[in-house]
Order: structure tokens, then C-alpha cells, then sequence
């Protein structure tokens, strides 16, 4: 369990089988915990608006936590070029767009006590206002380099925090500024990895 975490607020649906929107992944059971490393902000979108549109099209609370040099217009503007109900699902709360900064951070602290927390408050509220689960598309605000072990521990922890649980869970990193023990370190926490190997996607 993700430290700080209830394991409450379990969720079985009639069918445990969610539309990624991806086709690299294609149906996914709840509780998936994976990543996309991505070069350019065409990238990042080319895989994050279509999973979160799958996500509002079935019913789903969906939240995208943004960090720079993606800001939250960026978002709402890429999204929107996509999902015609968009302006509805923001005013409903169906769909939230928060920053980075913000999330994982109390003041300049990393806090992952508090995101922890606040990823089981979200899943009770998306039960309780009759959502099928959660869909998380997550960038991780700029990480110092003694914050890292911190970090990944986070993201390792939150594999098991999430069986069992109706939540989709997609980790964003850009590749530029990531040494390769980095990127080691992400692969090695999360059981899927997204890349774009000479123009094509591909899910190791």
C-alpha cells in the first residue's frame, strides 16, 4: 500500500476490462499502473488526449496533473480539439486539470504523503457520485536529484496500492533531462512503458 493510503474503497465493476484508447495497449483491467516517456508536446498529446477521452466517454472521473512546460491552457486547448463536451465535464468536475507543483508539493517540499492520500479521496468521491473509477494522467513536477529514490519508491509502492482498486494510473516523463539511470528507474516501477522508437509507437 502506498504509504499514508486506507485500502479501502474497492471497486468491482461487471466488467474489470476499460478502453485505453490506445491501441499499442487496447483493453486494460482496472488497476493498471504504466508510463509514457515522450520528447515533444505533439507526443505527449498523441497519447494522453485520446486515453483521457476514452476515459470521459465511460463514464469515468479523470484527472490530468500537468507540469511544464505543459500548462494547464495547453491541456484544456489539446483536449478540446478532441472532446466536444469538454467545457461540461470541467464545470461538472468530471474532469480536473491541476499542476504539478501543486500536487506532489507542500510549499517547496516534495509530499507524497498528501498525494497519496488525496489519490484515495478521489477514487471515494468518483464511487459516491456514480463513476465506474478513476483515470489519472500524471506528469511529476521537476524532480531534484536527491529527490528521486523518494520518487520512484512512490511509484513502485503504487503498483501494489492499486490492485484491486477502479483506477487507471498513466505516469508522464519527458525524456529530455533524464540520465539513463533514470529511466532505468522508471521502467523498473511501472509494468508497462510507452516510447516512440523511429516515428512509431511501441508498448515494452
Amino acid at each position: 500500500m502506498v504509504r499514508g493510503c486506507s485500502v479501502g474503497y474497492l471497486h468491482m465493476p461487471a466488467s474489470d476490462s476499460r478502453e485505453s484508447g490506445l491501441r499499442i495497449l487496447g483493453d486494460m483491467p482496472w488497476g493498471r499502473h504504466f508510463s509514457l516517456f515522450y520528447e515533444t508536446k505533439e507526443d505527449l498529446f498523441e497519447i494522453v488526449v485520446p486515453y483521457l477521452k476514452a476515459g470521459l466517454d465511460n463514464n469515468e472521473l479523470c484527472t490530468w496533473v500537468v507540469s511544464e512546460p505543459i500548462g494547464r491552457r495547453d491541456a484544456i486547448g489539446a483536449l478540446g480539439e478532441a472532446v466536444p463536451e469538454l467545457r461540461r465535464y470541467l464545470a461538472e468536475g468530471r474532469l480536473t486539470v491541476l499542476s504539478a507543483r501543486k500536487w506532489y508539493r507542500t510549499e517547496s517540499r516534495l509530499d507524497l504523503r498528501k498525494v497519496a492520500t488525496a489519490w484515495d479521496a478521489q477514487l471515494a468521491t468518483a464511487l459516491a457520485r456514480g463513476y465506474e473509477g478513476v483515470r489519472v494522467a500524471a506528469s511529476a513536477a521537476r524532480l531534484r536529484a536527491n529527490e528521486w529514490k523518494e520518487f520512484l519508491d512512490y511509484e513502485d509502492r503504487l503498483n501494489t496500492f492499486l490492485a484491486g482498486k477502479a483506477m487507471l494510473v498513466l505516469c508522464v516523463y519527458p525524456l529530455t533531462g533524464l540520465h539513463a539511470a533514470d529511466l532505468v528507474g522508471v521502467s523498473r516501477t511501472h509494468p508497462s512503458v510507452m516510447m516512440k522508437r523511429s516515428g512509431k509507437w511501441e508498448a515494452l
